[in-house]
């Protein structure tokens, strides 16, 4: 039984006709499909643990055995999606015998290697828990935090999102900067509250998880999505773990990326940015001329200096080209999202029939 106040429950808990659904999900019938093949095929659980995972295979194992005696002492029913994101290694045959072996796992395997990104968004249209945790696959986010975010979300019923706070990153030097300066980013550009700290280790209630998997942007940012989705949001402290091996595939590179990703994904900033600069340029200019003309007219000098000019010349046409590499990148994500490549596409899953949620 749905419900009763659910975006999609039509009064009686159990109404969910095709132009009501048709509204919830306009961005086309793929993302409609599904949540009506879970629907169909699912009952709904209580929690829904969300975890895309790339080159884990060596230690998924320790992390479901973790997150079963994490939730051991919750009530209610659980189930753990693991979203292979097309790892080269061994972490789908890992996932198949985790769901063979545990009841409430289920397995995704993507076709092709999508990001973190678009695996999670995969795991949260088809997660069929009231809440949804998002976590990672590295054992960075402790799973016996999961309790905590449950009882966080339980007692602030106004929350739609709780996010974990690191107390201690295990980061480096120039990775937690860049971290800061994208929160401060985000602050501006998608309204983060300046007192929540953002955490990809997070547990959503389900209208939000509904909210947005409905934005039908090609490249999804789940933290910018949240933001942009809720200002009811609240943190926890939780102590950051040690990778068990290996090292993040998170580069200072690519988190780079990410950022200006985001910035032109979803902002103007950087349009209103070269207008104010080329409107200071010309204001600039303005003035400079009018400083030429007063030395001239009063025979401080027989002409304008050769290096003034050429200095002039360079600035205003690398203001010029900056300006058209700022449209190309705007027109690059348009043709994104009029061409609307597929977000992602499986491979194999695992059987529904090992996908029953186990009670607590």
């Amino acid at each position: 039984m749905m419900e009763p106040g659910h975006p999609l429950d039509g009064g009686d808990g159990e109404c969910f006709t095709s132009d009501r659904l048709d509204l919830f999900f306009p961005g086309g019938t793929d993302t409609k499909a599904t949540w009506l093949q879970r629907r169909t095929t699912t009952s709904m659980c209580d929690y829904s643990i969300v975890i895309p995972c790339y080159r884990s295979g060596a230690w998924l194992s320790e992390l479901i055995q973790r997150v079963e005696r994490a939730l051991a002492n919750v009530p209610g029913c659980f189930e753990v999606l693991l979203v292979n994101d097309a790892s080269p290694d061994d972490t789908w045959q890992v996932i198949e015998s985790l769901a063979g072996q545990y009841g409430f796992v289920h397995g995704l395997d993507m076709m092709f290697n999508t990001g973190q990104f678009r695996a999670t968004l995969c795991g949260m249209e088809h997660a069929v828990g009231n809440q949804i945790v998002l976590m990672d696959d590295d054992l960075q986010h402790p799973p016996e935090a999961i309790p905590d975010l449950i009882a966080a979300l339980d007692a602030h019923p106004e929350w739609d999102c709780v996010m974990a706070r690191f107390k201690s990153p295990r980061h480096g030097l120039l990775r937690r900067v860049g971290s800061r300066v994208a929160a401060e980013l985000f602050c501006y550009l998608y309204g983060r509250p300046r007192e929540i700290a953002p955490s990809s280790f997070r547990i959503l209630r389900r209208p939000l998880v509904e909210t947005i998997c409905r934005h039908g942007t090609v490249n999804p940012l789940i933290g910018p999505l949240i933001f942009r989705s809720t200002r009811r949001l609240g943190n926890i402290d939780v102590e950051h773990q040690s990778r068990p091996q290996g090292r993040s595939g998170y580069s200072i590179s690519r988190l780079t990326r990410i950022v200006w990703q985001s910035i032109f994904s979803t902002s103007t900033l950087p349009l209103r940015l070269a207008s104010g600069l080329g409107f200071c340029s010309a204001v600039g200019s303005f003035v400079l001329g009018v400083v030429y003309f007063l030395r001239w007219w009063f025979g401080v000098i027989s002409e304008p200096g050769f290096i003034t000019t050429v200095l002039l010349i360079i600035f205003f046409g690398g203001l010029t080209l900056a300006s058209v590499g700022l449209l190309g990148e705007y027109l690059v994500h348009i043709m994104e999202e009029v061409r609307r490549p597929v977000r992602y596409a499986i491979r194999e899953r695992t059987p529904v029939g090992s996908r029953d949620g186990v009670d607590a």
